[in-house]
């Protein structure tokens, strides 16, 4: 009787590289899902769903974007992550936004897609990149739409408390176009307004005003310098109280802005006042890369280092 020898295509290197070369041009997940099971079995690993899952929807999101390989570019391992973060799944039938935490083990799919290749002698793309630090990117979807901040900005002139609109007036731009948190405007000085830069203690750095941003503090010096003449000993902050009585001229407290901006927030119908705080530090950062700044720039602006280690 004769003897059949099964032979393991994948075990010859020559036939293994035009089999995945072959596969690659074509975008053929089948043939290189199938690869990467050959590939784990002689590393004496079972199957994973997730890996498979992974690395499918990335040739499938390749392909869609019409790549061609290796003609990848830089950023496309980052834009497939953040294709799911944002949106999902591009193959599933109801794509679900991924957790941050997942995006962890979709990349470590990735990275075992990636040590195939070179197994399979073609090789991962030198020039295209891997994040830093997947567990902080910056979400770019977090910040707060121009709709919401315009309606925020429309909602001081009608705020109820009169007296307050004016010390709003400069707090929101401060936010949204500086991203100063409240304990930080309440640490201004008003020495530390440079007129096109501001000096913000604390996370001591120097940061430059948008036109918004350098206007609504112009307007307010005025009533400021005049608060701050209510007392025989001017006081040197920045932001300072507007509401008539003993306290009126002195600092704000970082408890009174934030019941403060509470309130307006309430007022323009937005969320509570973490997440608004959160999207208008976050729609800063926006503004700073629209305006050219690299991503050092803007960490060391805003005060947050993982925007410079982050992947967006």
């Amino acid at each position: 009787m004769a003897e059949f020898i099964f032979e393991d295509p994948w075990s010859d290197p020559e036939e293994r590289r035009r089999r995945v070369e072959e596969a690659l041009r074509g975008w053929d997940r089948e043939a290189l899902l199938e690869g990467l099971e050959a590939f784990r079995r002689r590393r004496g690993k079972r199957g994973s769903r997730v890996d498979r899952a992974s690395v499918e929807a990335f040739l499938f999101w390749l392909e869609r974007e019409g790549r061609r390989w290796p003609a990848l570019e830089a950023g496309d391992v980052k834009g497939f992550l953040r294709e799911l973060l944002v949106r999902g799944n591009p193959l599933s039938s109801v794509p679900k936004p991924y957790r941050d935490k997942s995006l962890v083990r979709v990349l470590a799919s990735l990275r075992l897609f990636a040590r195939f290749l070179d197994w399979a002698g073609v090789g991962w793309p030198a020039h295209v990149e891997w994040p830093q630090n997947v567990l902080n990117p910056v979400r770019h979807d977090l910040a707060l739409p121009e709709e919401a901040y315009r309606r925020l900005l429309e909602s001081i002139p009608t705020f109820p408390v009169a007296h307050q609109r004016p010390l709003l007036a400069v707090v929101v731009p401060l936010m949204g176009e500086v991203g100063l948190g409240y304990r930080e405007l309440c640490a201004l000085w008003r020495q530390d307004y440079l007129g096109d830069r501001l000096l913000v203690r604390g996370k001591v750095r120097e940061v430059p005003l948008s036109p918004e941003a350098q206007k609504a503090v112009e307007e307010w010096l005025p009533l400021r310098d005049y608060l701050a003449g209510l007392h025989p000993i001017p006081y040197p902050h920045l932001l300072l109280r507007t509401a008539r009585g003993k306290g009126r001229g002195k600092p704000l407290s970082p408890l009174a802005l934030r019941l403060l901006l509470e309130d307006l927030f309430h007022h323009a119908g937005l969320g509570g006042i973490k997440q608004i705080m959160r999207a208008l530090q976050y729609r800063a950062v926006r503004r700073f890369f629209q305006r050219g700044y690299p991503k050092e720039k803007v960490a060391y602006f805003v005060g947050v280092k993982r925007i410079a280690q982050g992947w967006e």
